[in-house]
Protein backbone atom coordinates (compact mmCIF):
# COMPACT_ATOMS: atom_id res chain seq x y z
CA UNK A 1 0.00 0.00 0.00
CA UNK A 2 1.42 3.46 -0.91
CA UNK A 3 2.16 5.71 2.37
CA UNK A 4 -0.50 8.27 0.99
CA UNK A 5 -2.97 5.70 1.08
CA UNK A 6 -1.81 4.57 4.16
CA UNK A 7 -1.88 7.79 5.53
CA UNK A 8 -5.74 8.10 4.78
CA UNK A 9 -6.96 5.23 6.30
CA UNK A 10 -5.11 5.95 9.57
CA UNK A 11 -6.76 9.24 9.42
CA UNK A 12 -10.21 7.43 8.23
CA UNK A 13 -10.39 5.27 11.57
CA UNK A 14 -8.69 8.27 14.18
CA UNK A 15 -4.91 6.96 14.24
CA UNK A 16 -3.36 9.46 12.47
CA UNK A 17 -2.85 11.35 16.28
CA UNK A 18 -1.54 8.42 17.74
CA UNK A 19 1.41 7.78 15.09
CA UNK A 20 2.51 11.51 15.60
CA UNK A 21 1.72 11.76 19.18
CA UNK A 22 5.18 11.16 19.87
CA UNK A 23 6.74 13.70 17.69
CA UNK A 24 4.30 16.33 19.38
CA UNK A 25 4.84 15.34 22.87
CA UNK A 26 8.78 15.75 22.37
CA UNK A 27 8.24 19.17 20.62
CA UNK A 28 5.86 20.07 23.97
CA UNK A 29 8.59 19.08 26.53
CA UNK A 30 9.98 21.50 28.56
CA UNK A 31 13.18 22.88 27.27
CA UNK A 32 15.28 21.88 30.37
CA UNK A 33 15.53 18.44 31.30
CA UNK A 34 16.13 18.93 34.78
CA UNK A 35 14.06 21.02 37.34
CA UNK A 36 15.06 23.23 39.75
CA UNK A 37 13.44 22.89 43.17
CA UNK A 38 12.01 26.44 45.02
CA UNK A 39 10.10 26.16 48.23
CA UNK A 40 7.58 28.79 48.73
CA UNK A 41 6.24 29.84 52.03
CA UNK A 42 2.46 31.87 52.05
CA UNK A 43 -0.16 32.65 54.97
CA UNK A 44 -3.45 32.91 53.84
CA UNK A 45 -6.16 34.58 56.07
CA UNK A 46 -9.84 33.03 55.23
CA UNK A 47 -12.40 36.43 54.49
CA UNK A 48 -15.56 34.69 56.75
CA UNK A 49 -18.38 36.35 55.13
CA UNK A 50 -16.95 35.49 51.87
CA UNK A 51 -18.08 31.52 52.77
CA UNK A 52 -21.06 30.56 51.13
CA UNK A 53 -22.23 26.62 49.96
CA UNK A 54 -25.40 25.49 48.58
CA UNK A 55 -26.69 22.07 49.64
CA UNK A 56 -29.17 21.53 47.02
CA UNK A 57 -27.09 18.60 45.61
CA UNK A 58 -25.78 16.99 49.28
CA UNK A 59 -26.82 13.33 49.64
CA UNK A 60 -29.28 14.43 52.43
CA UNK A 61 -29.89 18.47 53.01
CA UNK A 62 -32.30 17.85 56.31
CA UNK A 63 -29.87 18.85 58.96
CA UNK A 64 -29.81 16.93 62.02
CA UNK A 65 -30.61 18.81 65.83
CA UNK A 66 -26.24 19.15 65.77
CA UNK A 67 -26.07 20.06 62.48
CA UNK A 68 -23.81 18.74 60.12
CA UNK A 69 -22.11 16.00 62.72
CA UNK A 70 -25.47 14.04 62.44
CA UNK A 71 -26.08 14.83 58.63
CA UNK A 72 -24.72 13.15 55.39
CA UNK A 73 -23.54 16.25 53.01
CA UNK A 74 -21.03 14.86 50.62
CA UNK A 75 -22.42 16.73 47.17
CA UNK A 76 -23.36 20.35 48.79
CA UNK A 77 -20.87 22.57 47.32
CA UNK A 78 -19.18 25.88 48.25
CA UNK A 79 -16.75 28.84 47.68
CA UNK A 80 -14.65 30.93 49.54
CA UNK A 81 -12.12 33.57 49.68
CA UNK A 82 -8.75 34.68 51.51
CA UNK A 83 -6.14 37.23 51.71
CA UNK A 84 -2.25 36.26 50.86
CA UNK A 85 0.87 37.39 52.49
CA UNK A 86 4.01 36.51 52.72
CA UNK A 87 5.23 33.75 54.89
CA UNK A 88 5.67 34.96 58.44
CA UNK A 89 3.12 37.50 58.29
CA UNK A 90 0.61 35.67 60.35
CA UNK A 91 2.20 35.03 63.78
CA UNK A 92 2.21 31.57 64.99
CA UNK A 93 -0.19 31.14 67.98
CA UNK A 94 1.16 29.79 71.17
CA UNK A 95 1.83 26.15 71.47
CA UNK A 96 -1.57 24.03 71.81
CA UNK A 97 -3.73 27.12 71.07
CA UNK A 98 -4.64 26.70 68.06
CA UNK A 99 -7.57 28.59 68.07
CA UNK A 100 -5.91 31.76 69.37
CA UNK A 101 -6.87 35.00 67.51
CA UNK A 102 -3.67 36.11 66.47
CA UNK A 103 -4.52 38.46 62.97
CA UNK A 104 -6.38 41.28 62.23
CA UNK A 105 -5.81 42.36 58.76
CA UNK A 106 -3.04 45.16 60.27
CA UNK A 107 -0.95 44.50 57.54
CA UNK A 108 -1.75 44.75 53.29
CA UNK A 109 -1.65 41.79 51.31
CA UNK A 110 0.44 40.49 48.09
CA UNK A 111 -2.59 38.68 46.76
CA UNK A 112 -5.90 36.26 46.65
CA UNK A 113 -6.99 33.17 47.67
CA UNK A 114 -10.38 31.36 45.94
CA UNK A 115 -11.26 28.15 47.64
CA UNK A 116 -14.26 25.73 45.78
CA UNK A 117 -15.15 22.35 45.73
CA UNK A 118 -17.41 19.87 47.91
CA UNK A 119 -18.15 19.30 51.13
CA UNK A 120 -17.47 15.09 51.62
CA UNK A 121 -18.84 15.29 55.74
CA UNK A 122 -20.80 11.46 55.80
CA UNK A 123 -22.32 11.12 59.19
CA UNK A 124 -24.38 8.39 58.19
CA UNK A 125 -23.80 4.80 58.13
CA UNK A 126 -24.18 3.67 54.35
CA UNK A 127 -22.95 0.23 53.53
CA UNK A 128 -20.30 -0.48 52.17
CA UNK A 129 -18.84 2.75 53.24
CA UNK A 130 -18.24 3.53 56.99
CA UNK A 131 -19.24 6.77 58.62
CA UNK A 132 -16.87 9.58 57.70
CA UNK A 133 -16.62 12.76 59.54
CA UNK A 134 -13.13 13.52 58.40
CA UNK A 135 -11.98 15.12 56.36
CA UNK A 136 -13.89 17.65 55.44
CA UNK A 137 -13.60 18.90 52.33
CA UNK A 138 -12.21 17.98 49.03
CA UNK A 139 -11.33 21.44 46.92
CA UNK A 140 -9.80 23.01 44.08
CA UNK A 141 -7.75 26.31 45.25
CA UNK A 142 -6.05 28.93 43.70
CA UNK A 143 -3.52 31.67 45.07
CA UNK A 144 -2.76 34.57 43.21
CA UNK A 145 0.53 36.11 44.27
CA UNK A 146 0.92 39.29 42.09
CA UNK A 147 -1.64 41.32 44.47
CA UNK A 148 -4.82 41.47 44.87
CA UNK A 149 -7.85 39.98 42.64
CA UNK A 150 -9.87 43.11 41.54
CA UNK A 151 -11.24 45.58 38.85
CA UNK A 152 -7.62 47.16 38.21
CA UNK A 153 -6.03 43.73 38.42
CA UNK A 154 -8.75 41.09 36.47
CA UNK A 155 -5.87 38.35 36.51
CA UNK A 156 -2.29 38.42 38.20
CA UNK A 157 0.48 36.97 36.39
CA UNK A 158 1.62 34.90 39.12
CA UNK A 159 -0.17 31.93 40.39
CA UNK A 160 -0.54 28.81 42.02
CA UNK A 161 -3.18 25.94 42.06
CA UNK A 162 -3.63 22.92 44.17
CA UNK A 163 -6.11 19.80 44.97
CA UNK A 164 -7.06 17.85 47.07
CA UNK A 165 -8.71 17.12 50.69
CA UNK A 166 -9.39 19.52 53.74
CA UNK A 167 -9.80 19.50 56.84
CA UNK A 168 -11.68 22.28 58.84
CA UNK A 169 -10.89 21.23 62.50
CA UNK A 170 -7.60 22.09 63.91
CA UNK A 171 -5.41 20.41 65.05
CA UNK A 172 -6.04 18.08 62.99
CA UNK A 173 -5.75 20.15 59.76
CA UNK A 174 -2.61 19.43 58.36
CA UNK A 175 -3.18 18.39 54.79
CA UNK A 176 -0.84 17.43 51.83
CA UNK A 177 -2.56 18.58 48.39
CA UNK A 178 -1.19 18.49 45.04
CA UNK A 179 0.10 21.44 42.54
CA UNK A 180 -1.21 20.99 39.68
CA UNK A 181 -0.31 24.04 37.80
CA UNK A 182 0.53 27.82 37.69
CA UNK A 183 0.51 31.10 35.89
CA UNK A 184 3.56 33.55 35.21
CA UNK A 185 6.63 32.40 36.95
CA UNK A 186 4.98 28.81 37.87
CA UNK A 187 3.60 28.27 34.00
CA UNK A 188 5.23 24.99 34.17
CA UNK A 189 5.12 23.82 37.76
CA UNK A 190 4.67 20.60 39.98
CA UNK A 191 4.82 19.68 43.18
CA UNK A 192 2.95 20.19 46.12
CA UNK A 193 2.02 21.75 49.20
CA UNK A 194 1.52 21.34 52.92
CA UNK A 195 -1.22 23.42 54.33
CA UNK A 196 -1.58 23.84 58.46
CA UNK A 197 -3.75 25.37 60.68
CA UNK A 198 -2.28 29.09 61.64
CA UNK A 199 -4.74 30.27 64.52
CA UNK A 200 -7.50 32.61 63.49
CA UNK A 201 -8.74 35.85 62.19
CA UNK A 202 -11.22 38.66 63.59
CA UNK A 203 -13.65 38.26 61.11
CA UNK A 204 -16.47 35.77 61.83
CA UNK A 205 -17.15 32.81 59.61
CA UNK A 206 -20.84 31.99 58.45
CA UNK A 207 -22.93 29.72 57.13
CA UNK A 208 -21.68 26.95 59.36
CA UNK A 209 -23.97 24.40 59.58
CA UNK A 210 -23.59 23.89 63.41
CA UNK A 211 -25.78 25.37 66.05
CA UNK A 212 -23.91 27.87 68.23
CA UNK A 213 -24.85 30.63 70.36
CA UNK A 214 -22.54 32.89 67.69
CA UNK A 215 -20.46 31.79 64.68
CA UNK A 216 -16.71 30.78 65.12
CA UNK A 217 -13.97 32.94 64.07
CA UNK A 218 -12.21 32.09 60.41
CA UNK A 219 -8.74 30.31 60.51
CA UNK A 220 -5.90 31.13 58.76
CA UNK A 221 -3.16 28.84 57.39
CA UNK A 222 0.24 28.34 56.60
CA UNK A 223 1.17 26.72 52.88
CA UNK A 224 4.53 25.81 52.40
CA UNK A 225 5.17 24.90 48.62
CA UNK A 226 7.45 22.14 47.62
CA UNK A 227 8.17 23.41 43.29
CA UNK A 228 9.35 21.63 40.90
CA UNK A 229 10.07 24.27 38.01
CA UNK A 230 11.47 23.66 34.33
CA UNK A 231 13.14 27.11 32.65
Amino acid sequence: MRSTQRRSLLQAFGLGGLFGAPAMMAATQPASASPRRETLVIDVAILGHTNYSNRDGAANRVLGPDGWRQSDLRGTNYYFEGLVYAGGTIPDPAAGDVNAVVWNFAKPPIGSYFNRGWIMINNKTDPPYERREHPHLLSHADCYLGGVVGPDNLSPTDMLQTTGTEHGEPPRDTVRRAVTGGTGRFASVRGEVIQTSLGRNTLPLRGMPVPRPEPPLSPNYRLTFNLWLWD
